[in-house]
């Protein structure tokens, strides 16, 4: 009798192999011959998946922001105002060795982002999605009086996103310096001024 494979849980894994490989050894170490390896999966059943490494990686890429928002749904399911925007932002900074992990693919992503169109048009996809989340919670917070009158503007929701795309950086390339500590500081200071 056949082996049943239940193939989006075999996506899924080989998905998962990819972002830790990234995240463990580095883009440099993403080869197809080493996802299968890592994955168990031979090289002709990882092409049924992904037909190439640039294709796992973008998986890998949508897997990790995927999970940025299933964490900010189960902290916050009802985001609102100033806390939910902080729940939000929390979510995607890298504040622990997971989600520094998702920032070491994220910036590998990036890299491959400025030669590809189609990459860089999901990474806009994406960033566009949270900057309409972001523009939602200050609206919302000013209205509740917890952000001047007038202190928001495209402006703000885009140094709020820089602030965060930032300190993904930061977190992989100067981890002393990025501590939680910091990083929930500057967040904070960024909140804060828009108080007036």
């Amino acid at each position: 009798m056949p082996k049943i494979v239940d193939h989006d849980e075999r996506r899924r894994e080989i998905v998962e192999t990819v972002w830790r490989l990234v995240a463990d050894e580095g883009i440099q170490a993403v080869t197809t011959r080493r996802i299968a390896e890592v994955s168990g999966t031979s090289n002709g059943a990882l092409r049924y998946y992904f037909p190439s490494k640039e294709a796992a990686l973008t998986a890998a890429f949508e897997h990790i922001v995927a999970a940025t928002n299933r964490r900010a749904d189960a902290a916050d399911p009802r985001r609102h105002g100033q806390d939910g925007l902080r729940t939000l932002c929390r979510e995607i900074m890298p504040l622990d060795a997971e989600r520094r992990a998702e920032a070491r693919l994220a910036i590998n992503f990036w890299q491959q982002a400025l030669n590809s169109p189609d990459k860089a048009e999901l990474y806009a996809g994406i960033t566009g999605r949270w900057r309409v989340e972001m523009a939602e919670r200050l609206a919302e917070a000013e209205r509740d009086g917890d952000v001047a009158p007038g202190a928001v503007s495209p402006a703000t929701v885009d140094g709020l996103l820089s602030l965060l795309m930032g300190q993904q950086i930061e977190a992989v390339l100067a981890p002393a310096r990025s501590t939680p500590e910091r990083m929930l500081a500057q967040l904070d200071d960024f909140l804060a001024r828009l108080r007036g």
